[in-house]
């Protein structure tokens, strides 16, 4: 077997990311490969002692969050009101393994307990939190700028197995609750897909992407972009690239103002305003490959004073989701095992999709390859069921997972 001959693909809900050396490191360390690196990127990077820990600071006060610039994914600022963060064009992975711990001991935390620390300050799901209610207006765009799908998301939450949330939109109709009987469904059938599913947490929850990641610290930078300055916190694992996914604050690490998520994704955060003691931002666009991608606005968000059973309890015609697996949600490796291909298969070049089914203990229960060559398919399928997810919870419970992987040989 040489890592040089194939490649192994992990389908991201509805993008297939081809992972080929990069994983194959990846893999003897069991961890995933967060690409989200390019040729641009921009600002001057510098070490600081420790790192940002937000819950020792407060949020800042309605006066001070009106003074905050702008942040936008932009070649260069067109006002002296904007910080332009350059957009990522081109992806250029390097790849480094760590010697040792995932970083540096006098600059890194642990992960679960940075997120707790920022989801204290910038994450309305939280602990401690009181509950509320919000209206999300979003629009899509594909890659050549054009709205594909616009609409609303709303949500009444009063815990992770209390809450009622819609999409309205041009492709998306549908309501969930979920209460002490299980999960329940009105409208479309389908899970969200990505994108809709951006929309919630990219406001409601900017850190729901870092909390998939496992054997990752949080490390501390500053960054200095069109002269303004960030503190960064970096999430690194065993295996280094050389732009790992980021959260960018303002200058003592409480208002979250730019992320860099997996792949292609920038995030900026503005229009922020406090809310039951966070920094909420009222504006939130993510760019892929440099292009508008998402763009999310806050409509409403208000304390939800009374959180009673009926608020939650489903319709007589819902249908139940409890025990379903689901689907399009974004699912993350922990062991990935690279297929063995007899050497009767050098020369050839060849890419197979294998629909497979993630136990709720995250291991694969079954692997059917339904294209490629029919006689390299249980070589693929072989190595897939040797796959470890990290389980995925729905309303507080683990549940099961259907997903589309595959093998790519060159």
């Amino acid at each position: 077997m040489c890592f040089d001959c194939y490649a192994f693909r992990v389908n991201r809900v509805g993008k297939a990311l081809a992972v080929g050396v990069v994983a194959s490191i990846a893999v003897a360390f069991g961890s995933q490969v967060p690409l989200a690196s390019a040729q641009s990127g921009g600002g001057d990077v510098k070490a600081t002692s420790s790192v940002s820990t937000p819950q020792d600071v407060q949020p800042w006060a309605a006066g001070q969050l009106s003074g905050l610039k702008t942040v936008v994914v932009e070649p260069s600022a067109k006002s002296s009101s904007e910080v332009a963060i350059p957009p990522f064009t081109s992806v250029s992975v390097k790849v480094a393994l760590n010697a040792g711990a995932a970083a540096s001991a006098d600059r890194s935390t642990n992960l679960p307990e940075w997120l707790q620390k920022a989801g204290a300050l910038n994450s309305i799901q939280s602990d401690g939190i009181q509950p509320w209610h919000i209206v999300i207006r979003f629009d899509q765009f594909d890659e050549d700028g054009d709205n594909i799908n616009s609409g609303t998301f709303e949500e009444l939450w009063a815990g992770p197995k209390r809450y009622k949330l819609s999409y309205k939109s041009d492709k998306l109709n549908q309501t969930d609750y979920a209460n002490d009987k299980g999960l329940f469904r009105v409208g479309d059938q389908r899970w969200p897909n990505r994108a809709e599913m951006q929309v919630r947490n990219e406001v409601v929850d900017p850190f729901s992407y870092a909390r998939t990641l496992t054997n990752f610290a949080a490390v501390d930078t500053h960054r200095v972009v069109s002269g303004a300055e960030f503190d960064c916190v970096l999430l690194e694992g065993p295996v280094k690239v050389s732009e790992p996914s980021r959260y960018c604050f303002e200058p003592g690490g409480s208002i979250l103002r730019y992320s860099l998520g997996w792949g292609w994704d920038q995030t900026t955060y503005n229009d922020i305003a406090p809310f039951h003691g966070r920094n909420l931002a009222h504006s939130v666009n993510v760019y892929n490959g440099g292009k508008p991608y998402l763009r999310m606005s806050v409509e409403t968000v208000e304390p939800l004073t009374t959180a009673d059973d009926a608020q939650f309890n489903a319709p007589p015609d819902a249908t139940s989701l409890s025990g379903k697996p689901v689907s399009g949600v974004m699912v993350r490796p922990i062991k990935l095992v690279p297929p063995e291909f007899p050497s009767s298969f050098r020369g050839q070049s060849f890419t197979i999709q294998v629909e497979i089914l993630i136990g709720k203990d995250g291991h694969v229960k079954s692997a059917h390859a339904v294209s490629g060559p029919p006689e390299a398919q249980k070589y693929c399928e072989n190595a897939i069921k040797k796959w470890v997810y990290q389980p995925y919870n729905l309303a507080g419970e683990p549940v099961e997972v259907e997903e589309r992987a595959g093998c790519d040989h060159h």
